[in-house]
């Protein structure tokens, strides 16, 4: 029995539809959050029944080399579809886990070009190469929108087609973990969050960019994370999804030792419609049964295909309803609810969906600053679509393990002034302050330990210790 039925329930959707209507929140933004804190106040947790979860069929998934058209960019088949797609970009995260208060996608990431610069190339080459003006569209938070616009050839990218390049994500109130209200008044920052990204499809409608792109024939969306430079346009995937009249497809990748806390796809018992299960809502006695890598061997990475037709007459007829996700925080002392959906969760909404096995070269993500070291080193590679992709002479990805003094990208640029080569490194562990002032080659199995609180040049490491598995370039 939920421990908030005792609470009056009309009191605490009044107080959170006047602050929202206050705020000049659309409708459907708030219809959709007092859905999720009714669940909530009705004893939800955004935790799955794992009796209702069961493993994909076998036509549910198909290896994106299996797919009966292998396009490439050159190809006239290519050129008649690529007047169809939208690329959206998911680009409202701060990354605050990095120390950052900027957008993410404004960091430096390869060849001394940022993650904007990247997507601007890849947006151009497609476009050179077919001669069709693909969009090319961010959903922006109110943290990143003014950066990311103001940043060289963003603002004018669709000056040609005319669609705007930036849709705004919404906010919704941090409401109390006790009594289910929000936690101020909306003139704080701190009194509000983002829903999650599965927000980006009421966003997209709100906005009217959705209907826009409907009108000048527009039909279908590839949506990927910002940060992630591995996710370019694939023709042969839209070409299956065209033919095969499909609404949603995800792209899956196999799991490795380091995602087995990835979000995982599986056939809804009840539903009997392929679903997302992400890590937050698996109960703590399925965390063993959801980290089996026999039973669920892909996780979802966040490349989406979506029937922009399909998904505008779904919010037109019915509330979206994405499963709830349930964040705990702490404010200022006080414990509070986010409540979330992802975007990957929207797939159970369609019934013709499909899985696409890819390659781990469509997944190139940073969360972190470790992947940031990984994605910079020469372990990974611009090839001529400007995706960024293992190096083709990378045996295998290298594992990085950086102590806490290297979480904040501050201190990570001061530590790492030179990018050491990982080309031929499996793993590397750093525990304590170490500056790299100079080129050095890492390899095999590597790992330096300092116990002073004074950072160590590897200069004079290498100078002082005669070391295995680095050298000096």
């Amino acid at each position: 029995m939920s421990k908030y039925l005792s609470l009056n329930l009309n009191k605490i959707i009044n107080q959170i539809q006047g602050l929202m209507n206050k705020h000049n929140l659309h409708e459907l933004i708030i219809n959709d959050f007092v859905e999720k804190v009714k669940k909530v106040y009705h004893g939800e947790t955004g935790l799955i029944d794992f009796r209702y979860v069961s493993e994909l069929y076998k036509d549910d998934i198909i290896d994106l080399e299996k797919l009966p058209f292998q396009l490439d960019y050159h190809s006239k088949i290519t050129k008649e579809i690529a007047q169809k797609i939208v690329i959206i970009k998911l680009n409202g995260g701060l990354g605050t886990s990095m120390g950052l208060d900027k957008a993410k996608t404004l960091l430096t990431i390869k060849d001394g070009m940022t993650f904007l610069d990247i997507i601007l190339k890849q947006i151009q080459y497609l476009r050179n190469q077919t001669h069709i003006d693909v969009p090319l569209i961010f959903m922006n938070s109110f943290n990143t929108s003014y950066d990311t616009l103001n940043y060289p050839g963003v603002k004018n990218i669709n000056e040609k087609n005319k669609i705007p390049v930036e849709f705004i994500q919404n906010k919704v109130p941090r409401i109390s973990q006790e009594t289910l209200l929000p936690i101020g008044d909306g003139s704080e920052t701190k009194h509000w969050c983002p829903p999650g990204h599965g927000d980006i499809f009421l966003s997209l409608k709100i906005s009217g960019i959705l209907n826009q792109l409907i009108n000048q024939g527009i039909e279908y969306a590839f949506i990927s994370n910002g940060d992630n430079l591995g996710a370019i346009f694939e023709p042969s995937i839209l070409a299956f999804m065209i033919e095969n009249q499909l609404e949603f497809i995800s792209e899956v990748t196999l799991k490795t030792p380091a995602d087995i806390k990835g979000g995982i796809l599986f056939r809804h018992k009840i539903t009997n419609r392929i679903e997302l299960l992400e890590t937050a809502q698996v109960p703590p006695e399925n965390k063993i049964d959801f980290e089996d890598t026999t039973k669920f061997k892909d996780f979802n990475i966040n490349n989406l295909w979506v029937n922009l037709k399909a998904l505008n007459t779904l919010l037109e007829t019915e509330p979206l309803n994405l499963p709830l996700i349930v964040n705990p925080k702490v404010v200022d002392g006080i414990p509070v609810f986010q409540l979330e959906s992802a975007m990957g969760a929207a797939i159970g909404k369609f019934s013709k969906t499909k899985v696409i096995r890819v390659p781990r070269t469509r997944f190139a993500p940073v969360k972190k600053c470790n992947d940031l070291l990984v994605r910079r080193s020469d372990a990974y590679i611009l090839n001529e679509k400007f995706a960024l992709i293992p190096n083709p002479n990378l045996r295998e990805e290298p594992v990085v393990k950086l102590s806490k003094e290297y979480d904040l990208i501050s201190d990570f640029e001061k530590y790492f002034i030179k990018v050491p080569s990982l080309l031929e490194c499996s793993e590397l562990t750093l525990n304590g302050k170490f500056i790299f002032d100079v080129p050095v080659k890492i390899t095999g199995n590597f790992s330096l330990k300092n116990d002073s609180l004074e950072p160590m040049l590897i200069s004079k490491v290498l100078e002082n210790q005669n070391l295995k598995n680095i050298i000096k370039l």
